[in-house]
């Protein structure tokens, strides 16, 4: 682990507890060409409507030509049913390609309720094992864009683009089901399919827990959870992605659960990515979280 990780760690674990809430999580992952990934996210209040979540990731395979390392900053404010969000992140230069990313997002939440760290069932604030809403129904709506800007000197001469991820998200609880939906339509300053020299190489895609490479053209993301066993939450997610540069349409189907212990939530997935052109790809996430109040 490195200085920056482990200061990272210190730092939003000292933080957490003098906060009114919080939640420090952290997720390993592993699979096909040596897939290595490792999530870091906390949250703390600031006060009873503002709070801060900074994030970190390290990912590498055996054909990256390096570590990438993703740091991330995260702001919301929540008042009443309405929850906006404003985040950026650096991913630093690797193999000639680096990236800076911005974005804003918009929630409307029926019966809200719970905690704003993570438990939204859809949307930038969704992952943590309880869905916002109280009673036997809920549901959350928004809408998001996102700018990321991509800078690669793979080629003889040096390469930017600014793409664009428009977004709208939606999810529904039923008795002890919750169905949410994610879809994602990207747009670009350059014609990506006649300018860009290769695919980007770090590419998060809503739904898919690993790191994957392009430019992205449309994707959508269907999950389902089940919350009827009292500790023990399963669910299932499927994603869909297209590309630009001739690249193949990606599917993710993933299978998973949390477990609920109080303070402590446990993770664990498996995720297999297929993309015609390319080998089959099968990916293991372990998880886990802790709560504090909120």
């Amino acid at each position: 682990m490195n200085k920056t990780l482990l200061a990272l760690a210190v730092l939003a674990a000292l933080a957490v507890p003098a906060a009114a809430g919080g939640s420090l999580g952290l997720d390993q992952s592993f699979g096909t060409d040596d897939y290595q990934s490792t999530k870091i996210k906390a949250s703390a209040d600031v006060n009873d409507t503002w709070a801060v979540m900074p994030w970190y990731t390290r990912y590498k395979t055996n054909f990256t030509n390096g570590t990438y390392n993703d740091y991330g900053l995260r702001v919301t404010e929540a008042t009443g049913p309405l929850s906006v969000g404003f985040q950026g992140s650096i991913l630093p230069e690797v193999n000639r390609y680096q990236q800076g990313a911005f974005g804003a997002d918009l929630t409307y939440s029926f019966h809200p309720g719970g905690s704003r760290h993570g438990h939204k069932m859809t949307g930038p604030d969704s992952g943590g094992d309880r869905a916002t809403g109280v009673g036997l129904t809920a549901a959350d709506f928004g809408v998001a864009g996102n700018g990321i800007i991509h800078s690669d000197d793979s080629a003889s001469k040096s390469y930017h683009v600014l793409e664009g991820d428009f977004s709208a998200f939606g999810g529904l609880r039923f008795l002890y089901t919750d169905l949410s939906a994610y879809v994602t339509k990207s747009a670009y300053t350059k014609n990506i399919d006649t300018s860009a020299p290769r695919p980007a190489p770090y590419l998060n895609i809503y739904g898919v827990g690993a790191i994957e490479q392009g430019y992205p053209d449309v994707g959508y993301d269907l999950r389902l959870k089940w919350l009827l066993l009292p500790l023990i939450h399963p669910y299932i997610s499927y994603a869909h992605t297209t590309f630009h540069l001739g690249e193949s349409p990606s599917n993710a189907l993933e299978f998973g659960g949390t477990v609920s212990l109080g303070m402590l939530n446990i993770k664990a997935a498996y995720e297999h990515y297929s993309q015609s052109g390319v080998k089959d790809r099968n990916y293991m996430v372990l998880g886990a979280s802790l709560n504090f109040g909120g």
